[in-house]
């Protein structure tokens, strides 16, 4: 049973995870507090290390083209074992709904409207993206190759805005610190954000494309937005230097310190632009999967009656999540990749073992 039927395309679907992607750059303080200089570093090795993850996505969605992650449980671990790890799975999404509707929150009221209550800005926030969500899985992606474009084109801009601030002694030195501070910061990365891509299965009977050619997309996005992150993270090391671990918000602080003509002198405002803009992507992707994920989970024929009362939980939640956003860098850098890991690697893993023990799907010739 498909509860919203509409389709994107593989160039749409691509430039989804890509996006979807480039709105961590928010992120980066996670592991840029523990790594320093050496980030740039991480990142090249999250990324390596977020290989296997992606492959075990692909192979899910490929082998259970029509079924989302909700039916893919059931079907896998039975009606009843599935369904407990189905309502595991929609904790997951509503935390990391709610999680970064407050990394929003919290930068749009710190940079741009320090007046402003927050309730407000979440409230106005929530109900853009409930009104995409509302209305599909289409909506929802639309404009995702715009705000890719746009992005990169930002980010190449503030390179060229910041370069009369770097220093390439901000990389040294290199490879010093312990081995803990890698393996630490590339667990980090590895599993915020590369391994939220698995909410991608929970769209998987959505893609008009085929399911041998799914993998092709996926990696092509995660190239495309695992660079972006790496250009953001190099830039950020050469402007700041070792200094990069004491900001909360590291790409921000960057673009603070260009000093050029006049009408070009606070570029940060691009950066904050651009952020809010992919973050509200995002938190649509993670609120559609919410959404969705109650409606299979209860059998609803439709999602939209549920679109409000889970926008209201998201902002109730988010108030409630952390206490500040110290409190959640702290918890991102030390205990939460540990619980994501299970959601995103092990399960997955899991589900891939039992399916092939009992063999299903019933694969067609030619399917692997």
């Amino acid at each position: 049973m498909q509860i919203d039927k509409g389709k994107i395309s593989g160039i749409q679907f691509m430039f989804t995870v890509a996006c979807f992607i480039q709105s961590s750059s928010l992120l980066t303080s996670f592991f840029t507090s523990i790594t320093k200089q050496d980030s740039w570093i991480v990142v090249i090795l999250g990324f390596v290390m977020s290989m296997p993850s992606l492959l075990i996505y692909t192979y899910i969605m490929k082998i259970f083209p029509d079924k989302n992650l909700m039916e893919i449980n059931n079907m896998v671990f039975g009606p009843i074992m599935g369904k407990v790890v189905s309502v595991l799975y929609l904790w997951f999404f509503l935390t990391l709904s709610a999680l970064n509707t407050k990394d929003l929150g919290d930068f749009v009221q710190k940079t741009t409207m320090q007046n402003t209550p927050p309730i407000i800005i979440l409230g106005v926030f929530i109900l853009l993206c409930a009104w995409a969500v509302r209305n599909g899985i289409k909506v929802v992606t639309r404009y995702s190759m715009f705000f890719t474009l746009i992005a990169i084109l930002i980010v190449l801009s503030t390179i060229f805005f910041t370069i009369n601030q770097m220093k390439i002694d901000n990389f040294l030195p290199m490879l010093e610190q312990p081995k803990m501070v890698y393996i630490q910061g590339t667990h980090i990365i590895s599993t915020i954000p590369f391994g939220e891509l698995i909410v991608f299965l929970m769209i998987n009977p959505n893609l008009e494309i085929e399911p041998k050619k799914r993998r092709k997309y996926f990696f092509y996005a995660f190239i495309i937005g695992g660079l972006t992150l790496l250009t953001i993270v190099l830039r950020d090391t050469a402007v700041l230097g070792n200094t990069i671990k004491i900001f909360a918000l590291p790409p921000f602080e960057t673009l603070r310190l260009i000093s050029i003509y006049s009408a070009l002198s606070r570029v940060e405002v691009l950066f904050a632009v651009s952020l809010i803009m992919l973050m509200f992507f995002k938190i649509c992707i993670l609120y559609y999967v919410t959404v969705m994920s109650i409606a299979y989970i209860f059998k609803l024929q439709s999602f939209k009656s549920l679109v409000t009362s889970v926008g209201i939980i998201i902002i109730i939640y988010s108030f409630n999540i952390y206490p500040s956003i110290i409190a959640h860098i702290n918890s991102a850098s030390k205990t939460a990749p540990f619980e994501w890991f299970m959601f995103e690697t092990i399960l997955p893993f899991i589900t891939i073992i039992v399916a092939r023990i009992r063999k299903l799907p019933k694969l067609k010739k030619g399917m692997i």
